[in-house]
């Protein structure tokens, strides 16, 4: 029992560790380097597993749908995402743009209520529901530029806070719908459900991070061309000097393997037990978890506000439990 809600919580956690990773390797190499050298060490890991426990790298009894509905929810869920969430940091920081991330439990709902045909039960609506009013409050009471909340914020910076906490909802439904269509096809070749779930897992990631690397290499080819942002962000002699660094090698190693090779591998599994939108409202707690490690890695104060918050995310998420 609860086996999609334990394992969206553990991805949680997972991500936790990720951000912190990613927020120190991103600030040396850049968004879109670091995306793109995270995909290609996540399509090493997950080809050494496959290799493992099929004796192949690559996906096996894939279908033309399968590839379709996985490569929808790469450039929706990975790439547009991402991208836009990062033009709407750019223009107003994270501390508004992490707002936007509530969005993607209820965008993830309704596409999995339309699509798929997921119901969620009143207590799991009302534990949705509290659960992002506490990450809403942990993420507005952190303390910006002004000690006063600025209402007004740039429309472009809405909607591309809009587009990318509902592509990361979309994605994960897609991602779904995907995999249900790969059950159907590998259901003799694992004695055990659980087994063939984990598989389908992985081999879904494989699939999402081969065409997020190269969705990321075309951002990369733009910005290198762009003027602007490579005066910014001179990302060519990043990717370059890749390996010149160790600490930042090895950090980059650990946002891989605690994002894009377990992180997301488990979050589709957890979405087989469970329905998407529980199972990204659980996933969606990280802005409230990176609370308490921050502090400790980072000497980032903690107000009242965001305590009442994780208090109020603790709750709703409870209630997934009932």
């Amino acid at each position: 029992m609860f086996i999609g809600e334990l394992l969206a919580f553990l991805v949680a956690i997972l991500w936790t560790i990720s951000s912190l990773a990613s927020e120190k390797a991103s600030r040396h190499y850049g968004a879109t380097t670091l995306n793109i050298i995270r995909m290609a060490q996540a399509i090493l890991f997950i080809g050494l597993t496959l290799l493992v426990i099929t004796g192949s790298p690559l996906p096996l009894s894939t279908t033309p749908s399968i590839w379709v509905w996985l490569t929808l929810s790469a450039i929706v869920g990975y790439v547009i995402s991402d991208y836009y969430f990062l033009k709407c940091f750019i223009m107003i920081g994270a501390r508004w743009g992490e707002l936007f991330m509530t969005v993607a439990p209820i965008s993830a709902a309704l596409t999995g209520w339309l699509l798929l045909g997921d119901k969620m039960g009143p207590l799991a609506i009302l534990g949705m529901m509290v659960t992002i009013v506490g990450i809403c409050l942990s993420v507005l009471s952190k303390k910006g530029d002004s000690k006063k909340l600025q209402v007004k914020l740039p429309l472009n910076a809405v909607i591309y806070g809009l587009i990318g906490g509902i592509g990361q909802g979309m994605g994960l439904v897609f991602s779904k719908k995907g995999m249900l269509i790969y059950q159907d096809q590998i259901q003799d070749m694992f004695a055990s459900e659980a087994m063939g779930s984990f598989y389908m897992s992985f081999s879904s990631t494989m699939i999402r991070c081969i065409i997020t690397f190269f969705g990321f290499v075309v951002i990369y080819l733009f910005q290198s061309r762009t003027k602007e942002l490579r005066m910014a962000m001179p990302e060519s002699n990043r990717l370059k000097n890749f390996f010149q660094n160790k600490r930042l090698f090895w950090l980059a190693t650990l946002s891989t393997i605690t994002g894009p090779f377990l992180g997301v591998a488990l979050s589709l599994a957890s979405s087989l037990y469970t329905s998407t939108g529980v199972t990204q409202t659980i996933m969606s707690t990280t802005p409230v978890l990176i609370l308490y490690p921050s502090y400790l890695l980072f000497k980032t104060k903690i107000t009242f506000l965001e305590v009442v918050g994780a208090v109020i995310c603790v709750i709703g998420v409870a209630l997934f439990f009932f």
